[in-house]
């Protein structure tokens, strides 16, 4: 029988735990934290459930989040203006969860493999399909501006024709390596 390796995915959220509180004035600050004891029971539940499912785990990533302090003041002068004023930031970053990564081998039937095989063969000439269409599309809004591009007359005093920044002695040479270059993009390869 065929195997296949399966992967999953698996976020853990434990929340925060703010410690080492302090104030001054209209100030106020902490240290953020997570809250180890969820984080440590969600995880040892999270690898109980994988490891009895047959997954191993292979990766544990943290997610962290960020806090902030900040601070100002306004002071009023006699005259009622406002003069004055300040403002202190800083962020504070912690691990606010954990994505647990989990791989395990599965045995599928060969029917099963031939649908995946099967969906995968759609899949690649739909793939296929479509950026077919997109260099037909592509070519057409080329051939749209060539198209648009005018052949006119240069210079001042001479009567020249251009093309594209090439400058031809008759119009009707001009209007050739126009119908040229329409040519030449009409008839290259896809």
């Amino acid at each position: 029988m065929p195997r296949i390796l399966e992967t999953c995915t698996r976020r853990l959220y434990c929340g925060c735990q703010d410690e080492g509180r302090g104030s001054k004035g209209d100030a106020a600050w902490g240290h953020v934290v997570p809250d180890r004891a969820a984080l440590d029971e969600r995880l040892a539940e999270l690898v109980t459930e994988l490891t009895e499912g047959g997954w191993e785990i292979k990766t544990v990533t943290p997610l962290t989040a960020s806090y902030y302090y900040s601070a100002s003041q306004y002071m009023v002068s006699l005259d009622r203006s406002n003069s004055g004023g300040y403002g202190l930031g800083y962020g504070a970053p912690y691990t606010e969860g954990l994505v647990v990564l989990a791989q395990r081998w599965v045995e599928i039937s060969e029917a099963q493999q031939e649908e995946r095989e099967r969906r995968a063969a759609e899949r690649a000439a739909a793939e296929a399909a479509a950026a077919l269409q997109a260099r037909r599309d592509a070519r057409e809004t080329e051939l749209a501006k060539l198209a648009a591009e005018p052949v006119g007359k240069a210079g001042l005093l001479r009567d020249k024709w251009r093309f594209r920044g090439q400058d031809y002695p008759t119009e009707a040479l001009a209007q050739g390596a126009k119908d040229a270059a329409v040519k030449a993009l009409r008839e290259r390869p896809l």
